[in-house]
């Protein structure tokens, strides 16, 4: 007998049941498990009776959710992402404001990581990014508080004083000094510069700040994942 695990994120629950269904895999062949929190998802797929039959399964299942797939065993994103940095080759500096460290801590937990964290900066507070990254005042006023172009600007701070592979900046409406209220919702600004260029993105949710947090870190996670692919 034979079955296999795959990791998925960015999903709810709700959608891989649907997408599953639509799938209108045979429930004879292929047994689903499906576990989610913060949109991080396993799922097991086991072979119940015909060989042949289950890898036909298994191959549309694989298609239909390439997309979300980060890896083909049970491992986390962080673990995943250590594991691609460092077959790669690949360093990484981080200014995590909106997920207070929480990629950092979880990739310093793996041998090695020393070697791929080249550095690391937790600012809480608009005053602290302003005074340690020299930003323009004037931009924070002009956006009432953190946007995409002050994580653009950290990245590219960053860039200039320490060489790295990869440089990911996480702000939030949250940073204390923020002057701009967004209706009961957190938001953040991400920015990853590479040698490919600056890619800027904005995640907005409305939930308790530890879930937003560890929402923020797995999706940059997710797509730092997809770009080393």
């Amino acid at each position: 007998m034979k079955n296999q695990t795959l990791k998925l994120y960015g999903l709810t629950i709700e959608q891989i049941n649907a997408e599953l269904e639509n799938l209108n895999i045979d429930k004879k062949q292929v047994k689903t498990y499906v576990k989610e929190k913060y949109l991080d998802a396993f799922l097991y797929v086991e072979q119940k009776k015909d060989e042949e039959v289950f890898v036909k399964e298994l191959a549309r299942i694989v298609s239909n959710f390439s997309k979300y797939i980060y890896a083909d065993r049970d491992i986390s994103l962080y673990e995943k992402l250590h594991e691609v940095l460092e077959i790669r080759k690949k360093t990484i500096c981080l200014m995590e404001q909106a997920t207070g460290g929480i990629i950092t801590s979880n990739l310093l937990a793996f041998d090695g990581a020393e070697k791929i964290v080249k550095a690391s900066y937790v600012m809480p507070s608009i005053k602290a990014m302003i005074d340690h990254f020299d930003l323009n005042p004037f931009k924070l006023t002009a956006n009432h508080g953190v946007c995409g172009e002050i994580a653009f600007d950290i990245a590219s701070h960053i860039r200039s004083r320490i060489p790295a592979n990869f440089y990911v900046v996480c702000l939030s409406s949250l940073a204390e000094g923020n002057e701009l209220y967004y209706n009961g919702n957190m938001i953040s600004y991400i920015a990853i510069g590479s040698e490919l260029g600056v890619k800027i993105f904005k995640i907005e949710a409305n939930s308790k700040k530890r879930d937003f947090m560890n929402q923020v870190a797995k999706t940059i996670c997710f797509k730092l994942i997809n770009m080393l692919k």
